[in-house]
Formats: C-alpha cells, structure tokens, sequence
C-alpha cells in the first residue's frame, strides 16, 4: 500500500528533484561568479520576475491540463481545440501586456520606491522572458492534459540547460547580473521552440483542428470567461506562495543595503534544499488523498497522511539540525573560494527552521486540497503572504537581514500549526504520536551530539560522518521503525545491485513486531 504511494507519479516525482537540483545548481553558479552586490540585485528582481510570469501566465497550465483530460475522456475534440486556441491567445495577450507594463511602467517605478537606479536594466529584461514563458505554459498544459510527461520534462530540460549556459557564458563576458537575467531570456525562447516542435510532431492533430475551426467572438468571450473563472484561485495561490518564499527580500531594500540582501540570497536555496523530499511527497499525497477521500476511505487515507508526515520528518529532522548548527562551516564548505559569505550563517540557521516547518505544511496543504477543501488551503496562503508582509516591516528595521529570516519562520510555523489543526478537525487523524516523538527524541540526542563538536571544519566532517549512524542507531533503540520501513526497504533492495543488510537488520530490531518471516 505504501509502495503503491511512493510509485504514483513517477515522472512528475523525477521531474521535480532533477529541476529542483538544476535550479540549485544555478543558484550556486551564479553566487561564485557574481559578487555580492549583483547577487544581491538578482535576489531582489527574482519575486517580481516569478510574480509577472505567474500573472501573465494566467493560471492557464493546470486550466488547460484540466479541461483539456475532460474533453478528451468524452471524445470532445472540438471543444478541445477551441479551449487550447484561445488559451493561446490569451497567453499572447497578457504575456505582451505585462511585458510592457514591466519595461515602460513597473520597473522605473520600482527604481523609484527603491531610490536605486543599477536595478532598471535588469528588472526591464524580466519583461522580455514574461511572453515566452506565458505561451510556453500554455503547451505544457496541453501536454499535461494529455498525459505527456515526458514532453514536459523535455521543454523544461531545454530551458533549463540553455538558461545556465548562457547566463554563465554572458557573466564571464562581462554582462554580470543583466547576463545572468537575459539567460532566462534565452532559456525560454528556447524552450518556446522546443513546444512548438513537439506539437508540431506529436500533437499534429491539434494544430490541424485548430486551423479548421470557426469562432465567433462571442463564444470566445466565452470560452475566455471559463478559462479565466477557473484560473484565478491558481494565481492567487501561486502569488500567495511566492510572496511567503520571496517577500521578505522585496522589502529589505528598503531598509538595508544589496550587499546585505544578497546574504540573505545565498542562504535561501541552501535552507530549502530539504524540500525537494517534501514537494515530492506533497506531490504523491494529492491524489492519493482525493482517491481515498472520494471513496471514503478513511482508514486507508489516515495511513497514507501518517507516512507521508513520519517519512518527513525522518529525513527532514536529521538534515536540518546538521544544516542549522553548523551554518557557519556549511557556507565555507559550499562557497569556499568566497569565506566572507559566512555572514549569513544566523539567516541560514534561522531560515532553515522556517523550511522545517513548510516542509510539514506542504504535505498537509497537500492533504486539505485533496480531501475537497482546495480553497482552505488557498486561503492558508493568502493569510501567510499577509502575515510575512507585516513581520517584514516590523522585524527588517530592527533586526536587518535576520529581520527577514525571522519572519518567514514565524509564518511558515503559523501556517503549518493551523493546517495540523485544520486537516485533524475534518479528518479527524488521531495519528499514534509516539511514532513522531520518537523521532524527535532522536532530533535531541544528535543535536546534543553536535553541539559538543567544535564548531570549525574538523567538527562539521566528524558531525556529517556520525549524523546517521547516530541517528538510525538511536532509532533502532527507542524501538522507532515500523513495518513499512521494512517493506519499502526490502522494495528498493530488489531494485538495486546490492544489499542494505546492515539497515535491514537495524530496521529489524529497531521494530516492536516479530520480523522473523524477514530474517529467512
């Protein structure tokens, strides 16, 4: 049962950690070639660049992915074509719209609340990516609609590589922060091409009907109208969280120096490097729990929520207990051509507590949408955005760079307590906790274990060589596993060219159960 959990949606699991990785990897390349000021610029126009692309996009991708499955399930083509050719158009529309909006209007404007003038240019080339990665989308929802994942994996492959390509070729030709912009230029340019040639080639149909139809302006109005109707929930949702992720460095600019900011910039992807475990299983979780809810499966469904959630923090606890003491020495570790990027070592700890906490929000935002309660969880994020909004201007002009770290944590944590209290009055979990304290009394003994190293390099490799024995050992002897870890164990260990016995038999007796059918 469990494994059937972590089989679905293979593709879209892949395609999230590879990308993940690719985007943090870009991140990390462009913290060594651009110094702290141009990183620092980069940090701030990056909001303002996912918050234009999500608006022009129009929350047309998951509209189309939807519709566009529906119509093909009842064999209605037509109607299919119709949704797709003016989703284009809209898409064409707002994507030349905001674009303009950005370079004539939004930028010089921004320039001015922010009384700095290096940050026109680059917030002038955000408008030139926004109409590429508005119809861009567009394709991929037609790919998602029809189950095309690996269409998608494609196009985003193209951007990706072709935007880190470029972004370092302009850096080293001396472009710095305007280069590593207009590489997302390219990169989606590219990827534009690339979903045009596949439609082209596989969806040879689609074009075809499109060329054949005939709408009134009327039934366009109309169509739009649905299109649009349908797409609003998904763009605030998407603002929403973006805001929570990216708001705080909108801000400090405001109140503190680029310089600054851009610590703030290097310690981001590192904190929210754990993540990727829980987006996936956030992921997995969502049609799992529409599955089981539409079926009333409770029993089934609280299984599901409380592995989803204990897998989590297995992996999560451990990771960022070793990240948050050791912050110092991980930004020397990572940047070591760079040594004064330690100054973002409180930002990283502090930051990577907030990810701890939205790592468990994720997949209990996850659970609410898929139980029907999709606006619950659109609302979630709305109230976030606005309490991250406030902290910001309460705690940046006090306490700077930290000011930001510190309000992100006490969102992520308020949001995260209200969805465990929200998710357990409709669904009622009554999860065994000593499972989750167990954990967490294994969190405490490595943490004691890594507050007694000395803090330098010596003490980071000793804690990153004993991080898991210690923690799994401790584990095994407060009895913390259960029959799942053993099952899924054995899953991956026949899959794989070698085995995990060692693991198997800490798993083993580190379970309350009789496992002896497992020793034969």
């Amino acid at each position: 049962m469990v494994n059937n959990f972590l089989k679905n949606n293979l593709a879209i699991l892949f395609g999230n950690v590879f990308f993940k990785i690719g985007g943090y990897i870009y991140k990390f390349l462009m913290v060594y070639l651009l110094n702290n000021y141009a990183y620092g610029i980069l940090t701030i126009i990056s909001p303002f660049q996912n918050i234009l692309q999500t608006l022009a996009a129009g929350g047309l991708p998951p509209t189309i992915s939807k519709y566009v499955s529906e119509y093909n399930a009842t064999n209605q083509k037509e109607n299919s074509y119709k949704l797709i050719l003016v989703s284009i158009k809209i898409a064409i529309l707002l994507g030349i719209t905001f674009g303009l909006l950005m370079i004539f209007f939004i930028a010089p404007l921004l320039v001015k609340i922010y009384n700095n003038k290096s940050l026109l240019l680059p917030l002038q080339i955000i408008g030139l990516i926004v109409p590429f990665s508005a119809i861009v989308g567009v394709f991929r929802g037609i790919f998602q609609g029809t189950y095309e994942m690996t269409h998608i994996l494609t196009s985003r492959a193209i951007e990706q590589i072709t935007m880190i390509l470029s972004a370092i070729v302009l850096i080293i030709l001396g472009f710095s922060v305007v280069g590593a912009i207009f590489g997302s230029v390219i990169g989606f340019f590219s990827s534009l091409i690339s979903v045009i040639i596949i439609l082209h080639k596989y969806f040879l149909d689609v074009f075809q009907g499109m060329l054949k139809l005939k709408m009134d302006f009327k039934e366009e109005i109309k169509i739009a109208y649905k299109i649009i109707s349908f797409s609003i929930p998904v763009i605030l949702t998407t603002i929403s969280e973006i805001g929570i992720y990216s708001m705080t460095t909108t801000i400090m600019p405001l109140f503190i120096t680029i310089s600054e900011v851009g610590y703030f910039g290097i310690a981001e992807p590192i904190a929210r490097l754990p993540l990727m475990i829980s987006n996936s299983l956030a992921t997995t979780i969502l049609p799992v729990t529409s599955e089981m809810f539409a079926s009333k499966n409770t029993n089934i469904l609280k299984k599901y929520m409380f592995n989803a959630l204990r897998y989590n923090l297995i992996i999560m606890v451990p990771i960022c207990l070793f990240i948050m003491i050791f912050s110092k020495e991980v930004l020397l570790v990572m940047f070591f051509t760079k040594p004064f990027y330690s100054k973002g070592a409180n930002v990283l700890t502090i930051l990577t507590l907030g990810m701890f906490f939205y790592s468990i929000f994720a997949i209990t935002s996850s659970m609410i949408q898929g139980a029907g309660k999709p606006k619950s969880s659109m609302y979630l994020l709305i109230g976030g955005f606005i309490q991250i909004l406030l902290l910001s201007f309460i705690f940046i002009p006090y306490f700077g760079v930290n000011g930001g770290a510190i309000s992100t944590t006490l969102t992520t944590a308020t949001m995260t307590l209200i969805s465990l209290i929200y998710l357990n009055k409709h669904i009622s979990l009554k999860f065994n906790m000593g499972h989750y304290l167990k954990i967490l009394f294994a969190g405490i003994i490595i943490t004691i274990f890594l507050l007694i190293l000395p803090k330098n390099l010596i003490g980071f490799y000793i804690g990153l060589l004993f991080l898991f024995p210690i923690y799994l050992i401790t584990l095994m002897i407060i009895k913390g596993f259960t029959t799942d870890d053993l099952n899924i164990l054995m899953k991956i260990e026949n899959k794989i060219p070698f085995k995990l016995t060692i693991i198997k038999k800490m798993i083993i007796k580190g379970t309350e159960v009789n496992f002896n059918e497992y020793r034969k």
